[in-house]
């Protein structure tokens, strides 16, 4: 009977992981089609940096419609599916944390800091007063969601160290995805120190890739669904 009650709690415990790497892998995926396709589709990218007072003017301008502000919510949303998916991954890869699990932990606290990084609304605001504003006003929200995306790149590379070193312990997990994670982890928070150049943006695009895959892994039940813990 003890064997019996074993084997269904064992079974249930399985199906379980397999609910939870499915929701995660579909929130990193929604977060990868929500948030990086609205600002493709808005075309966030092509305001530069260092653009002046009066062309940030004109930016926020250009996102001021019906459009932008569906991306707004689109992003806002997108970002708590990112959320979603670093919460789930570090409770699914806790199983491979020591008896002090602070790799899984330190994994969860990161998410939430990229999450909240990109969650300050300075350019929606300023697009939402874009009419009137002052342009040394706009110019100062340009620059504080741009240093907040910055910022951004320095959580997410957290979760990616976190992630990789977390699938490194564990032998029934692929290695080669634990080192993408933990070197396009470690290339995001260094980029940060040079957030201005244009090179910056590939380790976090890498990050991203990582994501991508981790995903699609998740949710085909390829990744972490076993009850094996080394």
């Amino acid at each position: 009977m003890t064997q019996l009650s074993d084997a269904s709690a064992a079974v249930d415990h399985t199906r379980q992981r397999r609910i939870l790497a499915r929701i995660t892998g579909a929130a990193g995926l929604i977060t990868i089609v929500v948030v990086l396709g609205a600002s493709l589709a808005n075309d966030y990218q092509s305001a530069a940096f260092d653009s002046d007072a009066d062309e940030t003017v004109t930016f926020f301008r250009s996102i001021d419609d019906s459009f932008g502000a569906f991306s707004s919510f689109a992003t806002a949303v997108g970002l708590i599916a990112m959320l979603w998916f670093c919460l789930g991954l570090a409770l699914l890869l806790r199983r491979y944390d020591g008896d002090l699990p602070w790799r899984s932990t330190f994994l969860a606290g990161a998410g939430v800091i990229s999450v909240v990084s990109g969650q300050i609304a300075s350019w929606d605001a300023a697009a939402y007063r874009s009419d009137d504003i002052e342009p040394q006003v706009a110019r100062y929200a340009f620059d504080l969601g741009n240093l907040s995306f910055a910022n951004s790149w320095v959580g997410a590379g957290a979760v990616g160290i976190c992630a990789g070193l977390l699938i490194l312990r564990a032998q029934d997990l692929p290695h080669w995805l634990g080192w993408f994670a933990i070197v396009a982890g470690v290339g995001s928070v260094l980029a940060r120190a040079v957030w201005t150049e244009g090179y910056a943006f590939i380790p976090f695009t890498a990050f991203w890739v990582w994501v991508a895959v981790l995903s699609i892994m998740l949710v085909l039940g390829r990744l972490a669904i076993t009850d094996s813990k080394r």
